[in-house]
């Protein structure tokens, strides 16, 4: 291109100056610009006179909608923190899944093959040395409430949340005092 032609140049630096080029033109143009003396100050000419347009208008900030596009178009990433929150969030939402239906499918293999309690718990009786505790246990009343216990203490020695809750069942007998000695 004969950028040594004035009305070429000339239009060629307003171009440059309101940003109509396009992006390869551009960059082929700033470097002619930083060889041409001739064509740096035509440019520099463009800028002094738009520059008074600089203190009469105020500056606007375009709607974010305006940006977004502005960054689609030319495929500028702009939120790379966004994204890897978003994946965060997704492999999160897996992992909630994947834990509900795990759980979900070991509660239906229960309901479905319920093991047989009594003879495991027969079996580890008779191992621990407890082997009259499965009619015990059979022999005892659906309804379970504390009462008083032998605990080879004394009254007086159980903790306190023992005592208050054989208060309020009143099966607890009155603390007497020990005798002195």
């Amino acid at each position: 291109m004969r950028y040594d032609q004035p009305e070429l140049s000339s239009r060629l630096a307003a171009d440059y100056m309101f940003g109509l080029m396009p992006r390869r033109a551009r960059g082929r143009f700033e470097r002619v610009i930083a060889k041409n003396a001739t064509l740096a100050a035509k440019v520099a000419g463009w800028g002094e006179r738009l520059a008074p347009l600089d203190t009469v208008t105020e500056d606007i900030a375009p709607p974010p909608h305006v940006w977004r596009a502005i960054e689609r178009r030319i495929g500028l990433n702009a939120r790379p923190a966004g994204r890897r929150q978003t994946h965060l969030r997704f492999s999160w939402r897996i992992f909630a899944a994947g834990a509900i239906a795990a759980t979900a499918a070991i509660a239906l293999y229960i309901a479905l093959n319920p093991t047989p309690v009594s003879t495991t718990v027969e079996a580890l009786a008779d191992k621990i040395g407890l082997p009259g505790w499965m009619e015990a246990a059979r022999r005892a009343p659906t309804d379970i409430s504390l009462s008083t216990m032998r605990l080879g203490i004394s009254e007086r020695e159980r903790p306190r949340w023992i005592r208050a809750a054989l208060l309020l069942t009143s099966d607890a007998q009155p603390i007497t005092s020990a005798p002195s000695r």
